[in-house]
């Protein structure tokens, strides 16, 4: 299960350099909107789940929940802003 944190530690360190290459170089960042960063927050949440649910090593158990729980409350507070500011999203996991 620890290649599998890794794994995805890495997987993500590489899609954010590419992303950053993608958009010109560490100099050109492309600052998301409010919409699709509650788009991309979303998806940590939908992927936080999917991870809690296949977890079963109790040392992993008590992370993912925790993981869980952080992408949940920074989906809603998201959310919320962009309710405040009039952008409309969809709320279910899918």
């Amino acid at each position: 299960m620890k290649e599998k944190i890794v794994g995805l530690i890495s997987t993500i360190s590489n899609k954010i350099v590419s992303g950053l290459e993608d958009e010109g170089g560490l100099g050109h960042y492309h600052h998301p909107s409010l919409a699709e960063t509650v788009e991309q927050a979303k998806q940590e949440w939908i992927n936080a789940k999917r991870y809690f649910e296949s977890v079963s090593d109790p040392e992993l158990v008590d992370y993912s929940i925790y993981v869980l729980e952080a992408a949940e409350r920074k989906y809603m507070y998201l959310l919320k802003k962009a309710r405040e500011e009039g952008i409309r999203a969809d709320l279910t996991l899918s």
